[in-house]
């Protein structure tokens, strides 16, 4: 046995080794992530904070939600956040769902709605996408049945950057019946360009039943610090916080949000997301000049119609990693820095 380890180990120091090859790493454009680092700002802040890491972070998360509540101009009493706003769409899943009723999620979507529903046991109606990638409001307002809790709306939608401006959203509302919980999934807002960052929230004051779910991951590029809110009626939002797992947003992850939120961590944030709908619309452009098929998008990505394997292997052969969608027929590339962008051009026209 000993003389096979060594047999293995000399054949391992005998091969060559690749990472002296100067080898590129992949482009990373397949987890719709920012290409900056964090801000000085938040890293400052989560760095202070992890220097204090032997003491408890704070059970209700009150200086978060103050900065939640303040950069979208809300009652704190409004605001839940938590591990994630994954986290928080499954969790509103359990507040309404039992086995027995029944919930309604777009599709190609978020795939995090139907396990959400299922764990919850509820049974849940897909509804396509209409022409433009966005949600078909008609169609879902056709699946809402008497057993109908819970609605998920993703805009603009992942993987096909679809949006419904906020007039739609609203109608949709004053259609839904007030007992059906109604989940709008922002993850990608401040990369919306056609319409104002906090359209949205003046509807929380019409609608009761009404939830808006937002991320640090993706504008703030905290995706790996894991932290989501939502905002709602008072009486949800304190339901979410009741039902929390308690410590579950850290003292680092907490530090952050505060400084993303600051006004130095907004600016930054803005300035950067700027950049990304600044390429997304060269290369869009780019695409359409070449009559290359696109989705046009609102979000920090671009939905490729076309052969998912093939789209994913001219990709590769330019060192860009995309995510495939096969069911929803094409690949989802997300907007990076300019040269990340120009390879992905090269690839594709």
């Amino acid at each position: 046995m000993l003389l096979e380890l060594r047999s293995v180990v000399d054949r391992v120091l005998a091969a060559p080794d690749r990472s002296s090859r100067g080898a590129q790493p992949p482009i990373r454009l397949s987890q719709n992530e920012m290409p900056w680092a964090p801000a000085d700002v938040i890293v400052a802040a989560m760095t202070e904070a992890a220097r204090n890491a032997h003491r408890y972070p704070d059970y209700h998360r009150t200086a978060a939600r103050a900065a939640v509540a303040e950069a979208m101009g809300l009652d704190a009493r409004r605001i839940a956040i938590d591990n994630g706003s994954g986290t928080l769409l499954h969790a509103l899943a359990r507040l309404v769902c039992e086995p027995g009723v029944h919930g309604v999620r777009p599709g190609p979507s978020f795939e995090a709605y139907a396990a959400a529903l299922s764990l919850a046991g509820a049974e849940s109606t897909e509804v396509g996408l209409d022409a433009n990638g966005a949600m078909d409001l008609d169609a879902m307002l056709a699946a809402v049945g008497p057993e109908t809790r819970i609605v998920y709306l993703c805009n603009p939608n992942n993987p096909t950057g679809g949006l419904r401006g906020v007039e739609d959203i609203r109608d949709f509302l004053k259609s839904v019946p007030s007992s059906v919980l109604v989940v709008v999934d922002e993850a990608y807002r401040e990369f919306v360009s056609v319409e104002p960052l906090d359209a949205t929230v003046g509807l929380l004051d019409e609608f009761e039943n009404l939830v808006l779910l937002r991320t640090l991951s993706k504008a703030h590029g905290l995706a790996g610090i894991r932290v989501g809110y939502a905002a709602a009626a008072p009486r949800i939002a304190e339901a979410l916080r009741r039902t929390s797992v308690g410590f579950a947003l850290n003292s680092v992850a907490e530090a952050a949000v505060i400084a993303a939120l600051s006004a130095e961590g907004l600016a930054v944030a803005k300035e950067r997301t700027a950049v990304i709908v600044s390429e997304r619309a060269r290369v869009e452009a780019a695409l359409k000049a070449a009559n290359v098929a696109y989705v046009p998008s609102q979000a920090n990505f671009l939905f490729l119609p076309g052969d998912a394997a093939d789209l994913l292997s001219r990709l590769e052969a330019r060192g860009v990693l995309a995510r495939p969608f096969p069911k929803a027929g094409g690949a989802r590339v997300t907007i990076g820095l300019p040269e990340e962008n120009d390879a992905v051009l090269a690839a594709l026209i």
